[in-house]
């Protein structure tokens, strides 16, 4: 299993300790952790976002439908909020939520 330890998410947690996968390997950052599975030495799990931003010819992205959702976090300098930030947190709010019952329906 290829665990990205900057932005990844997998860990041995995910698993019960009589179903995890044997070996972790971990890489340092996304272009890493593709060429690990480009090159067939390990898989990955990752978001659904690293399909659509990261796709790599070689590379199959499956969705694994029984895996609990993952925490999403829009982030902007404290600072300097985006313009029409109500409106942005009303969007992706909207978006997500049709994506969550569209799911559901299956």
């Amino acid at each position: 299993m290829a665990v990205d330890a900057e932005t990844g998410t997998t860990n041995r947690t995910l698993w019960p300790a009589d179903a995890a996968p044997r070996r972790f390997e971990t890489t340092h950052g996304v272009d890493e952790w593709l060429t690990l599975i480009a090159s067939g030495r390990a898989v990955g799990i990752s978001s659904e976002a690293t399909a659509a931003q990261h796709p790599r010819p070689g590379i199959a992205y499956r969705p694994l439908e029984d895996a609990d959702p993952i925490p999403v976090w829009l982030t902007w300098w404290k600072d300097s909020p985006p313009d029409r930030l109500t409106t942005l947190l009303d969007l992706v709010r909207e978006v997500y939520a049709a994506q969550v019952y569209t799911a559901r329906q299956g």
